[in-house]
């Protein structure tokens, strides 16, 4: 019992010069750039590659069923605040307005179901991102823990 209360314990703390006792900050806006850099940069590659993978997935897969990325109209607040969600998905976001793809069909058949896709996949990053900052944090295991291998600054 004593053995798991100081196992709980080691793992809220970051260990002496490690990648936790820097800004949790960095890694959060690392994932909000790049869907699963955070992890990554946490020493989480397979986590964070699966996360980039399946974000983006869902985004090119958004994209291309005829998906609105919407524009950020404060007379209309659910249309904010699906822009705010569809802003979530970082890189993949940016990329589809400077080529100027997400205009949507909404005589398409697919068209609600593209949106939903852009909608979830910026949510979930979101999601990603907090998940990021409890690792930083100390709140969640490591990635050895995790039953990844450690990178190799550890």
């Amino acid at each position: 019992m004593v053995e798991a209360g100081a196992r709980a314990s080691a793992r809220q703390q970051p260990r002496a010069g490690s990648r936790e006792d820097s800004n949790p900050l960095l890694y959060c806006a690392l994932g909000l750039a790049v869907p699963g850099l955070g992890h990554i940069a946490l020493g989480r590659r397979g986590t964070g590659a699966v996360f980039l993978v399946s974000i983006g997935l869902l985004f090119v897969f958004g994209i291309g069923m005829d998906g609105e990325l919407f524009p950020f109209e404060a007379a209309a607040p659910l249309t904010l605040l699906a822009g705010v969600a569809e802003m979530g998905a970082g890189a993949f976001y940016v990329a589809a307005r400077m080529l100027g793809l997400g205009a949507g069909n909404p005589e398409a058949p697919t068209y609600e179901y593209g949106y939903a896709f852009l909608i979830v996949a910026g949510l979930l990053n979101m999601l990603v991102i907090l998940d990021a900052w409890d690792i930083a944090t100390g709140a969640k295991g490591s990635a050895e823990e995790a039953g990844e291998a450690p990178s190799p600054g550890r």
